[in-house]
């Protein structure tokens, strides 16, 4: 299941993709030194893998009571449906009566454990909250201000199996077929999983594999479909009672691909949500493009596929804990876009400074001006 020889086989020694530089944290084994040196953040365990490993989440402010005395938003929902109000969304049963000081973001990293310059991003982040600057000294003095004015939380691997399988930890530069065989794996017969193909095969059968790809735990389920499950994989359980616990105004989820940056929302979320996600996605689009990061595609609109009724953890962030779920696609900086690791950091950094100045000044929660709402505290 973990057998590289079926990798090297095909794209010889790897060593080339192992060679990281030194503001670069993007797996468990190249990061932990870092996590350990961190000062002020609360290293918390929130639950383990299918493989046993802990996955953790590193927590930046004070923790606000939320206010709500019961856990199911659905069931409050659907205790008042008349007269009909769109934006009627936000229950104090559920959300409590007062609004919180601060705004809470999580950001989610390696749902897809190759997945990873988003947990790159994210842990140059602590560096910048704890110093101002990131782990290649260039200074985030707004970026800074922003995040240390909210409740911020950082999963860098949510999918630890993964994470710990992934064997190229600088995707910099990466070819593609490499890219796309450390993601889908190779079955014990030389099958080579496919995109997205591999989809309709749950669980990928690990007594059958010879090189489980990231995309999957270690019990070969992609947890990005997990939720839908009756019994589902111990991660998705933990992000479940985690992100129900902290009621968090956003969920920042990374993805990679090519780099086509936020978007599309979830169509099943209210419509207030939808929009709210794309404005964000503007915006950020615009200060990258003004900043001479030339990202990917401008939109979704038209892409095969997106008219299914398709349902993904992004829909079940929102239905479970009322929290704006955002997709973010950074770039791999691998093929066929191609960015160096300073270009792919960078990226990073001013996705997650455009979300959080957002956040204070619009609010990830629709239908709300933050700026207008701390004014009452």
């Amino acid at each position: 299941m973990r057998d590289l020889s079926v990798i090297e086989a095909e794209f010889g020694d790897l060593a080339r993709w192992r060679e990281c530089p030194d503001f670069w944290p993007s797996t468990p084994g190249n990061s932990q030194e870092f996590i350990d040196s961190l000062r002020e953040a609360n290293v918390r365990v929130i639950g383990q893998s299918a493989g046993g490993h802990d996955i953790i989440a590193l927590e930046y402010g004070e923790k606000e009571p939320h206010g709500g005395i019961t856990d199911n938003l659905q069931s409050v929902l659907a205790s008042r449906v008349v007269p009909p109000d769109p934006t009627d969304i936000f229950p104090e049963a559920f959300f409590g009566k007062a609004r919180r000081r601060k705004p809470v973001l999580v950001l989610q990293g390696a749902l897809h454990g190759g997945e990873i310059t988003g947990t790159v991003a994210s842990l140059n982040l602590c560096q910048v909250i704890e110093t101002g600057h990131d782990l290649r000294g260039k200074p985030w003095p707004e970026l800074q201000k922003l995040a240390r004015d909210t409740r911020i939380v950082v999963i860098p691997w949510l999918n630890m199996d993964g994470a710990l399988r992934w064997p190229v930890p600088n995707t910099t530069g990466m070819p593609a077929d490499l890219g796309a065989r450390c993601t889908l794996g190779v079955a014990s017969d030389g099958t080579k999983y496919a995109y997205p193909a591999m989809k309709a095969i749950s669980p990928i059968p690990p007594e059958d594999t010879a090189f489980m790809g990231s995309y999957f735990n270690d019990a070969g389920i992609n947890l990005h479909y997990d939720f839908c499950q009756p019994e589902r994989q111990p991660e998705t359980t933990a992000w479940m009672k985690y992100y129900l616990d902290e009621r968090p105004d956003g969920v920042l989820i990374w993805h990679c691909n090519a780099g086509s940056m936020i978007g599309p929302p979830p169509r099943s979320v209210p419509i207030g949500y939808q929009i709210e996600e794309e404005r964000l996605g503007g915006a950020v689009r615009s200060r990258l493009l003004h900043e001479g990061l030339e990202i990917g595609r401008t939109s979704w609109t038209g892409l095969p596929g997106l008219g299914k009724p398709n349902l993904t953890q992004l829909d079940a962030v929102y239905y479970v804990c009322g929290a704006l779920p955002i997709l973010c696609e950074m770039p791999t900086g691998g093929e066929p876009q191609l960015f160096s690791c300073d270009q792919v950091l960078d990226i990073g950094l001013i996705t997650i400074e455009e979300t959080l100045f957002y956040a204070h000044r619009d609010g990830l929660r629709p239908y709300e001006l933050w700026d207008k709402v701390k004014k009452t505290f």
